[in-house]
């Protein structure tokens, strides 16, 4: 009983740490925050992770004022997109 109660709680947990994520964008693992420090502001939008640009339009706003990105292959690979919408790439709101 006590095992059951220890999972459920740990599944549930899993499951809020993700709940704001749509699922175009991710399979509850893809998607992450990413630190300040790892994202520049350039012209035109930011990079992010030293390899990744995302252009201002292209962003979500984020509804915890922090950066996150989604990825394919379990956040290794390249930024999840989707064709007509906007990327899985989610900044501070301006002045947030």
């Amino acid at each position: 009983m006590m095992r059951a109660l220890v999972l459920l709680i740990l599944m549930t947990s899993a499951a809020l740490a993700h709940s704001w994520y749509p699922l175009e964008c991710c399979s509850e693992r893809d998607c992450y925050p990413v630190p300040v420090a790892k994202v520049k502001a350039v012209s035109g939008g930011w990079l992010v992770e030293g390899s990744t640009f995302v252009r201002h339009q292209d962003a979500r706003p984020s509804p915890d004022g922090q950066f996150h990105i989604c990825r394919h292959q379990d956040g290794k690979g390249a930024m999840i997109a989707i064709p007509g919408r906007a990327a899985c790439f989610w900044a501070p709101i301006e002045g947030s």
